[in-house]
Order: structure tokens, then sequence, then C-alpha cells
């Protein structure tokens, strides 16, 4: 049976031409769904020390894709993930391209990851539905006083 990947380091190699480079969007990607929590039991249970250390910032994403075989495959996920990637994935990819205008030379530090991960959440939240709020009641009644 074949696996089904959303993404494989090959392509990636292809175009970043060193794998220090080529592991930078997917495993920022892999790094956010761990702090998300959207990785399938099995998974999380063959990472568990490497995914408690991306959480706590001791392991970089990239770290993390690497010990899963350097492909982005449907089983790393658990359902909500896998919902999630399947509508969004191609999306990231141009969404990290935008962001980092050139992705191959971007730095796996925790800005860039930061940066990246304000976009992926928005996304995330929008698809499972939760609509950003207004500035609430007090907001209003603050702005009604100006």
């Amino acid at each position: 049976m074949t696996e089904i990947c959303y993404d494989t380091l090959d392509q990636h190699l292809m175009l970043a031409g060193d794998l220090t480079h080529a592991v930078v969007p997917m495993g920022m990607l892999l790094g956010w769904c761990a702090n998300m929590h959207l990785l399938s039991r099995e998974f999380q249970q063959e990472n568990e020390q490497a995914i408690l250390q991306v959480r706590m910032r001791e392991v970089r994403g990239s770290e993390l894709l690497v010990l899963g075989g350097g492909d982005l495959r449907r089983d790393m996920f658990n359902e909500a993930g896998q919902k999630f990637l399947d509508i969004y994935y191609d999306e990231y990819r141009a969404d990290f391209g935008e962001l980092f205008a050139a992705p191959y030379t971007v730095e796996e530090n925790w800005d860039n990851y930061s940066s990246m991960a304000k976009v992926v959440t928005r996304k995330y939240m929008h698809s499972i539905g939760h609509k950003q709020r207004g500035p609430g009641l007090l907001g209003r009644l603050l702005w009604w006083k100006k």
C-alpha cells in the first residue's frame, strides 16, 4: 500500500540544493502541528521525546521531520490535522513563499517560526470555524467615548 504524502523531501532538495535548507518549509509546518496537537497517536508515540522538545523549543521542526523519515505523510497527522492539511497544504506552500520571499534561504529560527505560525494559525482557526472577534463590549465603549 502506498503512503499518501503531502510533500517529500526529494522535491525540496532539488529546489534548495542542500538538506539544511530543504527541510525548513516542511519542518516549520510539522513543528506547528506538534504544538497544535495535530499529530497522530502513532507518530507521537514513535517520536515522543522529540515532540516534547519541539514544544519546549529545544528541537526544531526540521529535526522532527528527519526523525519521521523526511516526508510529510498523511499518517503522521490525526484526523483534525489531516482534514486541515488536505485543504490547506498547497496554500501553505504559497503562504510560506509569500512570507519568506526566498524560501530556501530562510534561517530556521524561532522568530521565523513565529511569523509563519501566525499565518498558519489564522488559517487553521478560520478552517475550524473560529471567527476573529471584534473589540468586545469594553472596546466598543472605549471607542464610543473618543
